[in-house]
């Protein structure tokens, strides 16, 4: 039995639909039960909340693993810190107490983005040390939360691993939420400006898949980054307009430029990795794992398909 945190969420419900369409039981933890319409039939939802331990504890009860996915994302500083750090050791303690072979912390390329030492930009790697040089409350709080679980890993608490996220987008059972909101307004004509900037990006079905080979492959205490292809905000938008026959195109923007304060959602995240100058990613653990993701080209060409469908 698996125990998924943030199981209605956009990656969550696509870890969990991955899981059951492999024939594993799931458990998904749900505190609004009007969103686990996205959850398959078969699937166990139990009602559990980051702010309660004991009610984490029972939800674990009987699993083999937890997939620990639940954070607050846009939220102000102590929202951010109580969820994401305070919700984090709650879970660790949780699994800890009820003796879950092995936790799975999902984390993001924005908690370990550091100046890249052999060049411009930042670097996320898989042996970085921990910190982040962005400042944003999600960001700070995900890399304290990420401490948390590598930090009881050390003490020998808890056997965990740590599977870092790029910038996802794609089908996911939960619908086209993330950056696939910054898609579907660039083919509308909504994105004017971006900065010309070069994140990471994978598809949402991807990092599912390299969930659950961090969980079955991973060493203990390692962090494996989820990376399909780096590529610029422009190119990421612009192959998506032509796909779906859009006419519209974005103007790029050099990096450490602003954007107005009504910029679509996501179109900040340009603004915040401009600024930094990009980054480079070493995921060669994950790759090592057998985690091999789709590139641009066809994670868009099937995102634009399944858009024309939702």
């Amino acid at each position: 039995m698996f125990l998924v945190t943030g199981a209605t969420g956009f990656v969550g419900s696509a870890v969990v639909a991955l899981l059951h369409a492999r024939g594993y039981a799931v458990r998904a933890v749900v505190r609004d039960s009007a969103r686990a319409d996205v959850l398959p039939d078969g699937v166990e939802r139990v009602a559990a909340d980051l702010a309660d331990g004991e009610a984490l504890a029972r939800a674990m009860d009987g699993c083999e693993g937890v997939f620990h996915l639940a954070a607050a994302v846009g939220a102000p500083g102590p929202e951010a810190h109580e969820l994401n750090v305070g919700g984090t050791a709650r879970v660790v303690d949780a699994v800890r107490r009820t003796g879950v072979r092995r936790l799975v912390h999902t984390s993001t390329s924005a908690a370990i983005c550091v100046p890249d030492p052999d060049g411009p930009g930042c670097l996320v790697a898989e042996d970085a040390a921990g910190g982040t040089a962005l400042t944003d409350p999600y960001s700070t709080t995900k890399a304290e939360a990420e401490a948390v679980v590598l930090d009881a890993v050390a003490t020998g608490s808890v056997d965990a691993v740590v599977a870092t996220v790029v910038n996802v987008y794609g089908p996911s059972p939960r619908g086209p939420l993330s950056y696939n909101q910054l898609l579907a307004a660039a083919a509308r004509g909504a994105v004017g400006d971006i900065v010309d900037t070069s994140p990471g990006w994978v598809l949402a079905e991807d990092v599912a898949v390299g969930q659950l080979l961090a969980h079955d492959r991973g060493e203990t205490g390692r962090r494996y980054v989820l990376c399909g292809e780096i590529a610029s905000f422009p190119r990421v938008l612009d192959t998506y307009c032509e796909m779906v026959g859009s006419p519209h195109r974005v103007h790029p923007l050099p990096q450490g430029s602003d954007l107005p304060p009504d910029a679509p959602p996501f179109a900040d995240r340009s603004v915040v990795y401009g600024r930094l100058g990009g980054y480079r990613v070493r995921d060669d653990g994950a790759r090592a794992l057998g985690f091999d993701p789709r590139g641009i080209a066809e994670g868009l060409a099937l995102t634009a398909r399944w858009m024309g469908s939702v």
